[in-house]
């Protein structure tokens, strides 16, 4: 099945307890969006739409303590000059935190979302045996919103 931002804007609006009001409408108005970048960089666009569901809970401004920014919480200095007034940009956010998940899974964890996910989230930390514990909450979390949304597509 191929899926569009409209099937993506389906199983958004579908969800319940997943995302607020304002949430489900932020996500369908860039669902198109966020299945381009995902056929570009071959990746699950339901696992990038949970992805900024836990990053930023689709505050495209938002700002985190170590200085990540935007709607997939990309740290400037790890984003290939992007600035954090750029990636504040909800399409460029979603461009390359799309683009530095793919790294991830296909460089890095070898196609493992959960490695792939951890290492988005706590970097090289998720190395080995013994991967970072944030990381892999953070893992296990996005990829319960990753199901849920495609139960309901």
């Amino acid at each position: 099945m191929v899926i569009t931002g409209k099937i993506l804007c389906a199983a958004i609006m579908a969800s319940t307890g997943v995302f607020g009001v304002g949430g489900k409408d932020r996500a369908c108005h860039f669902s198109s969006h966020i299945v381009k970048y995902s056929k570009q960089y071959k990746i699950d666009p339901y696992l990038l739409t949970a992805l900024i569901k836990v990053e930023s809970n689709w505050k495209p401004h938002v700002v985190s303590y170590a200085g990540a920014c935007g709607l997939t919480q990309v740290i400037p200095k790890y984003s290939r000059g992007y600035t954090c007034k750029q990636l504040k940009d909800p399409i460029t956010s979603i461009r390359v935190g799309a683009r530095i998940f793919s790294y991830w899974y296909y460089k890095y964890a070898k196609r493992n979302k959960t490695i792939a996910l951890c290492g988005y989230n706590a970097g090289f930390r998720c190395k080995g045996t013994s991967p970072n514990k944030q990381g892999l909450t953070y893992a296990k979390k996005v990829v319960r919103i990753s199901n849920r949304l495609k139960r309901r597509k």
